[in-house]
């Protein structure tokens, strides 16, 4: 299958996106980071304009209240955007595995109890359950200060948010593949144990888990909008003079979101603000997207192969059947007639 991705130039387009992005924005701290200056003013046809500067003043997307160019915020936030949200959709499928093994094996009769109890809170938005458990946090960590354990704490309020719907996905998948006949004929041969799951169920549902990992990143990159929207910045945030008197929160580490929740009041004055980092994290879903949408055309087109095959061994069965059935036919009647 993995050979099969990389024939889909769905597939390598989101790879290659995500990718460069990362690494350009890696090489930002080191290399880009010592040439970027705050602007605070500007001369343009004669005058003096302070910011925040248009694209077409301070190019290529403008700046900020402070005079931040906006691309700075682009490229340092993807870092810290795309890996949390790997890193949260990674330890959310691993740990999903775990529980939806040990669940179809010991626990199966409460099974439909916690899918009916999950099911049930899917009508309660994603978002107001993340923000109630870490909009607290402003008031209980302190950000500045600890800045890892600040983080670090968000990181595992969203992974436990996450996992109750894919265990329930995941232990569906899993008792459907236990009904197969391959592994029945397994469990028959004595297969048992971690052995069955690792080597018959978890390597036929890997395809699955896969485009359910990316289908996964781009739900929490919405979720990330969503905090942001909420006031919640992950990894927490700043406080910056942006006049005279009058100060602004702002993201600690650029991560995208954050800068889209604190630009949501410029959206009349600037709206280059809010749509410099609104753009980036819609492209990064639509490259998550253009990659889930590789993995289903391949599970599609092993489908399509194997009921092909199964078709043809059917045929061939039959085909099998009927030259038996002429054969004790031309046996019958040589007899008789003898």
């Amino acid at each position: 299958m993995l050979k099969d991705l990389w024939k889909q130039p769905k597939f390598i387009s989101g790879f290659i996106f995500i990718t460069g992005l990362l690494v350009i924005s890696f090489l930002y701290e080191p290399l880009l980071k010592g040439g970027i200056e705050t602007i605070s003013f500007l001369h343009i046809n004669g005058e003096t304009v302070g910011p925040p500067f248009t694209p077409a003043e301070l190019p290529p997307l403008g700046s900020d209240r402070v005079g931040t160019p906006l691309w700075t915020y682009v490229v340092q936030g993807a870092k810290y955007t795309i890996l949390l949200g790997l890193i949260i959709c990674l330890l959310q499928i691993l740990l999903a595995i775990v529980f939806s093994v040990t669940v179809t094996r010991y626990l199966i009769r409460f099974l439909n109890v916690f899918e009916e109890v999950v099911e049930s809170m899917i009508y309660v938005p994603m978002a107001v359950i993340a923000f109630m458990l870490l909009f607290p946090l402003r008031f209980v960590v302190d950000a500045e200060a600890e800045p890892a354990k600040y983080i670090l704490i968000q990181i595992v309020l969203l992974v436990i948010i996450g996992i109750p719907q894919i265990v329930v996905v995941l232990s569906k998948e899993i008792q459907k593949t236990l009904q197969e006949e391959f592994v029945l004929s397994a469990k028959t041969l004595g297969a048992r144990g971690w052995f069955l799951y690792r080597r018959h169920i978890l390597k036929t549902l890997f395809p699955r888990i896969l485009l359910l990992f990316f289908q996964r990143n781009v739900s929490v990159l919405i979720l990330f909008a969503h905090l942001g929207f909420l006031g919640v910045l992950l990894g927490g945030g700043i406080e910056k003079e942006i006049l005279i008197g009058e100060s602004r929160l702002f993201s600690l580490s650029n991560e995208w979101a954050g800068n889209i929740g604190n630009a949501r009041v410029e959206i009349m004055t600037a709206p280059w603000i809010i749509f410099a980092p609104l753009v980036a994290l819609s492209l990064t879903v639509l490259a998550y997207n253009m990659m889930a949408d590789a993995i289903q055309n391949v599970l599609l087109g092993d489908a399509k192969i194997k009921k092909l095959m199964k078709k043809e061994e059917l045929a061939h069965q039959n085909k099998e059947a009927s030259v038996d059935e002429d054969q004790f036919a031309f046996k019958r009647d040589h007899t008789l007639n003898g």
